[in-house]
């Protein structure tokens, strides 16, 4: 019969203790404690694990663990055993010289509770084991990407010339592109061209007030003040001359073409704008 086993099954019982349990507590695989509680001790995996298990079984039972392995050897080895006590080797001891605790009856709710207690812990710390494990291939993780990132910067730098490149085509302009410009270009030189062979047309903007005399073709069409912020048109077929007494005041465009201001403020300018010199 399996008496080792038997009254580590019993007390784990008592203590209201799955095998689930003593399985975090002692980090013995449920199927050898199974095994223990059956007797079945070829199934384990030798003789010194086998001792070592039921030693750390009994301790977590809070059980004597020297004479539940004496209770072993005399189950199992009874040769060895003997010859154990010939020797003077300590035998099974006796219910009087058990630790006082073994002989004192506690109420089963508080014992549970400790032992839970410390089921729980050995879980806790199994956790946290595997917690560090876990932060510790992370960092290296980390560590071992950031390495070959920064050793490889061959990928951004083929990122950064193809976004040059993007931009450089759509900043470059197209053929068809160039080709609307240059006939946008003809087209004002020739739009010139007609203007100036229809006559000459000059165009006053005022910045400020200014007097002003203005002949087209010899024939005199305005003299007098010109307000501020007005813009005065004239168009002649030979040419336009125009007097300004605030000549800084005045800004002439001609057939189109910006002539910028006549002059400085306060002073007095005259202008002849013809077809063969606008």
């Amino acid at each position: 019969m399996a008496v080792v086993g038997d009254k580590l099954r019993a007390e784990r019982e008592r203590q209201n203790l799955t095998i689930k349990d003593i399985e975090k507590g002692t980090s013995i695989r449920s199927l050898y404690i199974e095994n223990i509680e059956a007797g079945k001790y070829d199934q384990l995996p030798g003789e010194v694990y086998t001792k070592g298990f039921i030693r750390n079984y009994a301790n977590f039972l809070q059980l004597d663990a020297t004479a539940l392995l004496h209770e072993y050897m005399e189950e199992n080895h009874p040769d060895i055993a003997a010859q154990d006590s010939a020797l003077g080797t300590p035998t099974h001891v006796a219910p009087a010289e058990k630790p006082e605790r073994a002989a004192v009856h506690f109420d089963a709710t508080p014992m549970t509770s400790d032992l839970r207690q410390r089921v729980d812990h050995s879980h806790h710390r199994q956790n946290a084991l595997v917690l560090v494990v876990l932060l510790v291939i992370i960092v290296i993780a980390g560590g071992v990407f950031f390495f070959f990132e920064s050793a490889s910067p061959d990928a951004d730098q083929m990122r950064q010339v193809s976004q040059r490149t993007e931009q450089s085509k759509q900043t470059s302009p197209s053929p068809s592109s160039a080709s609307q410009d240059k006939n946008r270009v003809a087209a004002k030189k020739e739009e010139s061209a007609k203007k100036a062979s229809d006559g000459v047309e000059v165009t006053a903007k005022f910045t400020d007030r200014c007097w002003m005399e203005v002949k087209v073709d010899g024939k005199t069409v305005f003299e007098g003040m010109a307000e501020k912020g007005k813009t005065m048109n004239w168009k002649g077929t030979q040419h336009v001359v125009v007097t300004a007494g605030n000549a800084g005041a005045v800004q002439f465009t001609v057939n189109g073409k910006d002539m910028g201001k006549a002059g400085g403020m306060g002073e007095v300018v005259e202008k002849t704008f013809s077809t063969d010199n606008n």
